[in-house]
């Protein structure tokens, strides 16, 4: 979970929800220094932590799509390199 100031947000909330949709990442907006919100996904129902294995399974749903990323990067190369640094946590 990472903490982001609300000017932030606001220059590029679509990248963070890029992160939160595709990471399952839940990022936490502040405000002069103070947690005001949260920003989770959809399907994760709540805005506590979460898990390894459903992140692992969303890339293995992504994995093979092919194309290439709103940064111009390949969406396989994407994928393989989050998940290596996913499996070097766990």
């Amino acid at each position: 979970m990472k903490t982001v100031p609300v000017m932030e947000v606001r220059r590029h909330l679509g990248v963070m929800l890029d992160e939160v949709m595709l990471k399952c990442e839940t990022i936490v907006i502040e405000r002069a220094g103070k947690p005001m919100a949260m920003l989770c996904p959809v399907s994760d129902g709540s805005a506590v932590g979460g898990d390894v294995v459903p992140r692992l399974r969303a890339l293995e749903r992504l994995a093979g799509l092919g194309g290439v990323t709103a940064r111009g990067r390949r969406a396989d190369d994407w994928v393989d390199a989050e998940r290596a640094g996913w499996d070097s946590r766990a």
